[in-house]
């Protein structure tokens, strides 16, 4: 599914050693709010400020667009797998608050948190 939202969402990939390494997907919801659908990196390529840089470019080319609001969805704390603890940390480390939990959302082994951000454009 989300390789053909690529087709469909706006989407932008960082590229290291001319090898894409990673990608975002944008789903804008309402006019001055957006979501980060989907966004992942090779094993490989984390931990490097790749990510960062993805999503800070992202951001500047929403807020030049208007928008106001970034949310993203990942599994819960409520949840123990380990690899989400490092994803909500990314995530909260750039500026995203947690707003709500939805336990069934996706289903009870991946309750989704929602966490949101204001974005501010590079003019004001």
């Amino acid at each position: 599914m989300y390789v053909q939202d690529t087709e469909k969402y706006p989407t932008f990939g960082i590229a290291q050693d001319d090898k894409l390494v990673g990608f975002m997907t944008l789903r804008q919801h309402f006019p001055d709010s957006w979501e980060v659908h989907c966004m992942a990196f090779h094993a490989d390529a984390r931990n490097m400020g790749l990510g960062t840089k993805l999503l800070t470019h992202c951001e500047n080319w929403l807020a030049e667009r208007g928008a106001k609001f970034l949310q993203v969805k990942t599994v819960a704390a409520t949840s123990p797998c380990p690899e989400y603890a490092q994803t909500r940390a990314f995530y909260e480390s750039r500026g995203f608050i947690p707003l709500e939990i939805f336990p069934q959302l996706w289903d009870a082994h991946n309750p989704a948190l929602q966490c949101i951000k204001m974005l501010v454009s590079a003019n004001e």
